[in-house]
């Protein structure tokens, strides 16, 4: 994994939840700035996904590839799928399953830096 790379998408998944949170907190639904912050989540998520198989097939990954390979794919879903249940649910839980979202992407890419450091479970 690309440890600098990582530390982005975690910022910028808290950055994003923290915004969801106060958008949330003030009763109002999600807006294109949620989406906005989603898209450029996915798109951070790609480029680690992208570059952590580069590394995988060049034989610099963990031992336990399997579950870091399902981490990474899995991770691609969250943000898509918070976007649609988002846009879906128009009150202040909207951006309150943004919030979830991003938190978990975060939580997930310290798990996938675990699993790349070989620390057990």
């Amino acid at each position: 994994m690309t440890n600098a790379l990582a530390n982005g998408i975690i910022v910028v998944s808290l950055l994003a939840a923290l915004h969801s949170l106060v958008t949330a907190m003030r009763d109002r639904a999600m807006d294109r700035w949620h989406l906005g912050a989603l898209g450029v989540i996915e798109v951070l998520l790609v480029v680690q996904a992208v570059l952590g198989f580069v590394k995988l097939a060049d034989d610099q990954g963990p031992s336990d590839s399997a579950t870091f390979i399902g981490y990474l794919v899995g991770i691609l879903l969250i943000p898509a799928a918070g976007a649609g249940w988002g846009m879906l649910e128009r009150s202040r839980w909207g951006p309150g399953v943004i919030v979830v979202a991003c938190l978990a992407v975060a939580v997930m890419i310290v798990r996938m830096n675990q699993i790349w450091d070989g620390v057990p479970a």
